[in-house]
């Protein structure tokens, strides 16, 4: 463990149970975020792989409608 690393555990066990609560808060809501934009990151890269990603929203929207009805039809059928 760095030297850096270690003052920042020595920092967080010593705050009041308040703060402590509200910088996990700050890190999940900062780790969330920086997933989010992982995953956009990956999907927009995806969509330039398959040539789609100057694809309009109205063709993507029609494409997600088509798949959520070949959903439907399959786990409800009748």
């Amino acid at each position: 463990m760095t030297a850096r690393v270690e003052e920042l555990a020595r920092q967080i066990a010593s705050l009041e149970e308040t703060d402590l609560q509200v910088l996990l808060a700050r890190i999940e809501e900062l780790s969330f975020h920086h997933g989010i934009n992982a995953l956009s990151d990956r999907y927009r890269q995806r969509l330039e792989d398959e040539g789609d990603l100057d694809e309009k929203v109205e063709g993507i929207l029609q494409k997600l409608k088509e798949i959520r009805q070949e959903i439907s039809s399959r786990e409800y059928p009748g």
